[in-house]
């Protein structure tokens, strides 16, 4: 007799899942559209416990309550029920696998997306190894989460070493040429804690050998000087401290309700901006149809989940979200788990400084959901312990993922003397279109930027600059502009930033003033 490997098969008592279901899994990523068909799976939340089911039941009520506490609770009651009957049917998919390990089938679809990335970029006559790989729907920053899940199932979900070896390399090489640090974050902590439940001589040497591998290419890639690899160890924030800073303006307009799912993303955008579904390689964009064009940029987002979901749905909202959240995670971990505990923890790092729960998106989001339904339906019936865990965990989950709060709380700004040599913009104008303002500034010397933005019940950044603040003496004389609100009146503001974006929302200096708009003239 032959002995086996238990990581190659399942439990022969574990059925299949039904072969419209791997057919689901296999397209998810190549064409994540066909996604919502999952919410025709809600009857399999039938397969729930009942400690599962309230806190499904405690999620949904989080999310209809401050929606009908909104200026337009009707839409947004809708938009809150969409939602949540999108991420039920998601696990409710997987609900009906017997394993996480049964989510293997994603690897083709993933393979497509690799090769598809890597054709792309190579057809426009782009080098990959020279810039950030593209794709024709994805961000360098999905395509670096779609490695990551490969090399999750590559060395987790069992089955023959003939597609899981190539898959993971591959996988890997792609998570490299991204240039994305949250995916190569993600990866590595997923791939540890996954290790750590499961303890196989087989895996360990799976996960020494894809350390090895990815130790080396960042060397080579940072000999070579690769922009994409070198970027992996960049700490600037690109931008994102902004975002945080708008984002907490929203929150601090409407503190109890939230404005609204899929609605920070009018806030967010700047003045006058339309809504885009993905950007091309070659810098143009797709619109979104008027229908969704209607609600703003549904998928503009916080770059942080406690952010958009305090933003979205208020304090009870981002209650009822940590609550399942830590569930699922606790779940993950007391099962041993190590694929679902792998996907998990590292869609929920990633997620610290990017959206990644966010549904309808680039299967990524999908993915997350469909692996919580997978350790939901294995939890017990009845278990004060699980409720002890989810709890204390979705505590640590909240406390680590809201670090722009913490920071710019427990660590504000430091002071800078900065002031304003020269400040020319209009306050009263006759269109709101192309504002100009041009400013000249006295700082310590350095690097910094310089952003202008125009606020109302809360603010959108309108332009930013780089300046350098030479030894003595002030900065040249900058010119910022670009569209306002088409309101009456409304406050613009000056922002200084440091030059490299940290993980502190707060400016280090702002000034502001109020614009107003002449009535505009009847026709005679």
């Amino acid at each position: 007799m032959t002995a086996t490997d238990p990581s190659r098969q399942l439990p022969a008592s574990v059925a299949a899942p039904p072969l419209w279901l791997r057919v689901w899994l296999a397209l998810l990523a190549p064409l994540y559209f066909l996604a919502p068909v999952a919410v025709f799976a809600l009857p399999a939340l039938r397969r729930l416990p009942g400690a599962a089911w309230w806190v499904l039941g405690f999620y949904a009520l989080s999310q209809q309550l401050p929606a009908l506490l909104t200026p337009e609770p009707l839409i947004n009651s809708g938009l809150a029920l969409a939602r949540t009957l999108l991420i039920f049917g998601f696990i409710a998919v997987g609900a009906s696998l017997s394993s996480a390990r049964q989510l293997a089938p994603l690897g083709v679809g993933l393979a497509v997306v690799y090769i598809t990335a890597l054709g792309l970029t190579v057809e426009s006559g782009l080098n990959p190894l020279s810039q950030r790989l593209g794709h024709p729907y994805m961000t360098p920053i999905t395509l670096g989460l779609a490695g990551a899940a490969g090399i999750w199932l590559a060395l987790f979900a069992g089955g023959r070493l003939w597609w899981r070896v190539p898959l993971g390399t591959v996988a890997l090489g792609i998570l490299l040429l991204s240039g994305s640090r949250g995916p190569l974050a993600a990866a590595l902590i997923g791939a540890a804690l996954g290790f750590a439940v499961r303890q196989s001589r087989r895996v360990a040497l799976g996960i020494l050998t894809g350390a090895a591998l990815l130790a080396g290419g960042f060397y080579l890639g940072q000999r070579l000087d690769l922009p994409a690899i070198s970027r992996l160890s960049n700490g600037d924030t690109s931008g994102r401290d902004l975002v945080w800073n708008n984002a907490l303006s929203v929150i601090r307009s409407a503190p109890v309700s939230g404005v609204g799912s899929y609605r920070l993303g009018a806030r967010l955008s700047p003045p006058g901006e339309g809504c885009t579904l993905w950007p091309a390689p070659d810098g143009s964009v797709t619109p979104c149809p008027a229908w969704i064009d209607r609600l703003g940029q549904p998928w503009l987002i916080a770059h942080n989940v406690t952010l958009q979901e305090l933003a979205e749905s208020g304090p009870l909202g981002l209650l009822g979200l940590f609550v399942l959240l830590g569930t699922a995670a606790a779940a993950a971990w007391r099962q041993h788990d190590p694929l679902g505990l792998a996907i998990l923890s590292g869609l929920l790092i990633a997620t610290a400084n990017d959206n990644t729960l966010i549904v309808p998106g680039p299967f990524v989001g999908e993915l997350f959901w469909v692996t919580v339904g997978t350790v939901l339906a294995r939890m017990p019936q009845r278990s004060p312990a699980v409720g002890w865990a989810g709890g204390v965990t979705a505590a640590g989950l909240l406390a680590a993922l809201s670090f722009p709060l913490l920071v710019g709380a427990l660590r504000p700004a430091p002071p800078i003397q900065a002031s304003l040599d020269a400040l020319i913009a209009p306050r009263k104008v006759t269109d709101t279109q192309n504002y100009q303002a041009f400013v000249r500034l006295n700082l310590p010397p350095g690097p910094y930027r310089v952003s202008l933005r125009a606020c109302q019940r809360s603010c959108s950044t309108i332009t930013t600059l780089p300046v350098t603040a030479p030894a003595s003496g002030p900065t040249p004389l900058l010119k910022l502009g670009g569209n306002l609100y088409d309101v009456r009146e409304q406050r613009v503001e000056l922002l200084l930033y440091p030059a490299k974006g940290s993980v502190r929302p707060q400016p280090l200096a702002q000034t502001s003033w109020t614009v107003t708009r002449a009535p505009k003239q009847a026709s005679p």
